[in-house]
């Protein structure tokens, strides 16, 4: 756990952010100001300190329901807002549960399904939420997508995205409960896992890293959601 344990940032109480995250129309998806300085301090822990090297990182929970879609969704409004300029590409690679386009108000295809099968390209299928981000939606849900997660398609798709934005995040499925997290890691090489402080066993967290790094990824950081407090090291090695 130690090797993780460096890579620990704490995000705070998300409740307020799920609120926020949620506007009525897309146009006007916002954080706010609290929400804003959590957030922006995260984007700059990890790209502005070197901890991401590549301009795509995949972000996945260990288990459901721990928060994965929106700290992805949250760090794409921050580091696309004003202050941070960056042009951001949020996709939505959840092909099991997907949410991305429940949390932003956006509809749910087509998108990421229809441009990896070969019916549509990226920017017809792009959704802007503010002048510098993008969303990819997951569009159809398909019944075999393992394969289509292994296809050659997505490499491409990723290829292409890194030529135009700055930054991507890719939202992904559960790591503990799917494989699509572990397939993605052999494209995707830096990913960031979020966890429920409160509820997320440490050995769970060891067992999606391990997935993780069979995959071929590297974990650059760890998200405690709705964590209140620090917890100093070495109690928490005792989780």
């Amino acid at each position: 756990m130690t090797e993780i344990q460096d890579n620990v940032q704490s995000n705070g109480d998300l409740a307020e952010v799920m609120t926020s995250a949620r506007p009525p129309k897309a146009s006007k998806a916002q954080l706010d100001g609290k929400a804003e300085d959590i957030f922006r301090g995260m984007w700059a822990s990890l790209f502005y300190s070197g901890r991401v090297t590549s301009k795509a990182v995949m972000l996945a929970s260990a288990a459901r329901g721990e928060g994965a879609t929106t700290t992805a969704c949250a760090l794409a409004l921050s580091g696309s807002g004003p202050a941070g300029g960056a042009k951001v590409a949020l996709v939505d690679f959840n092909l099991r549960q997907p949410a991305v386009h429940k949390t932003l108000s956006l509809p749910q295809g087509p998108g990421l399904t229809e441009v990896l099968l070969g019916g549509q390209d990226i920017d017809s299928v792009a959704r802007r939420v503010n002048d510098n981000l993008d969303v990819f939606t997951v569009g159809a849900i398909e019944k075999k997508s393992l394969g289509l997660l292994r296809s050659d398609a997505v490499r491409k798709f990723f290829d292409q995205l890194v030529e135009k934005y700055d930054h991507v995040l890719v939202d992904a499925a559960a790591v503990n409960h799917y494989p699509d997290a572990q397939v993605l890691a052999g494209v995707l090489k830096e990913v960031v896992l979020v966890v429920h402080s409160d509820i997320t066993p440490r050995e769970a967290v060891g067992q999606a890293k391990k997935r993780i790094v069979a995959g071929g990824g590297k974990l650059v950081g760890l998200v405690m959601n709705m964590r209140t407090y620090p917890i100093p090291n070495f109690l928490y090695n005792r989780v």
